[in-house]
């Protein structure tokens, strides 16, 4: 029996997820966040419009994941593997202890600033498409110019990236297939050829930080196979992101590493749903909230793995 910690990324974020943790000890790691990301998280976990702010949301979400995540381990939970979809990799690669907290929070905020400026030049944005099956989306998004496939999260519920006139192509073709498109609340075409302008300055940013080798096995969203080294790590969080994120693929990979319960570590839900509906063999957990930690303590007890 194996656990398994995966978290969230950007869509997750939500003003006042760490509102709960005031005065929790687990909410000391925020200094280590707020002194590596150069942010105010006073300020900028509260405030409703981070989410649509990449270069604000990613050390946002990055900070409320971090605290559930030091809960945890407080109480003695540790993974036997972790995976972060998008900018959770960052926040997995923290957990299995590839970086430092401040480093992560510092390649976060990097991220975001990068990201961001590439939106800025203008690079399209994201939908949501619902209702019709992986290969009949990959079909369609074949016969559109520049649209790519971004997030392959679960069967019936794909996002898809590219310019505006892409996406209005999508639109009026999955209507006709039976299937429902919505627009996403996102800055650019994120895991997309148009993000490959940010991928200089991650690595630039990766190249000043001291990486170690992963305590746990973290499972790359873009390839869905397990990475061993700091060299590959710092690799899939560059090649991240450009490449789609192959989620249903990463929790394949998860069961077949046997893992038996899933804990969702940071805000939104998001993650633990996609995993009730694709894991039907793994018990899932989520934890956002300090309610949330001895409950999950409690279950997991059986599992713990001494440190």
């Amino acid at each position: 029996m194996r656990i398994a910690f995966v978290f969230p990324g950007q869509t997750s974020h939500r003003a006042g997820a760490v509102a709960p943790w005031q005065g929790h000890p687990a909410a000391a790691v925020l200094d280590d966040v707020a002194r590596g990301s150069g942010r105010d998280l006073a300020t900028l976990v509260d405030d409703p419009a981070a989410p649509q702010r990449t270069a604000d949301a990613q050390p946002a979400v990055l900070a409320a994941s971090l605290v559930a995540w030091r809960a945890l381990v407080a109480v003695g939970v540790h993974p036997d593997v972790v995976a972060g979809h998008s900018l959770g990799e960052v926040t997995a690669a923290i957990a299995a202890g590839v970086l430092s907290v401040r480093d992560g929070a510092a390649l976060a905020a990097a991220r975001g600033d990068a990201m961001t400026a590439v939106c800025e030049r203008g690079t399209g944005g994201m939908a949501a498409v619902l209702r019709l099956g992986p290969d009949a989306v990959e079909v369609i998004v074949d016969g559109i110019d520049d649209a790519v496939i971004a997030n392959d999260d679960a069967p019936g519920q794909i996002v898809v990236a590219g310019p505006p006139p892409a996406l209005r192509q999508l639109r009026e073709v999955v209507r006709f297939a039976g299937g429902r498109v919505v627009p996403l609340a996102a800055e650019g075409a994120f895991h997309s050829p148009a993000m490959a302008g940010a991928a200089p300055n991650l690595a630039a940013t990766l190249a000043r930080l001291r990486l170690r080798d992963p305590r746990v096995p973290i499972v790359s969203g873009a390839t869905a196979t397990p990475l061993r080294t700091a060299s590959d790590v710092a690799d899939a969080l560059v090649e991240g992101l450009g490449a789609p994120v192959r989620w249903r693929e990463v929790q394949a990979r998860l069961v077949e590493l046997r893992v038996t319960d899933l804990v969702e570590v940071g805000p939104g839900g998001v993650l633990a749903g996609l995993a009730i509906r694709a894991m039907p063999e793994v018990t899932v957990h989520r934890v956002g909230t300090p309610d949330d930690v001895q409950r999950v303590a409690d279950a997991l007890a059986p599992l713990r793995v001494a440190v």
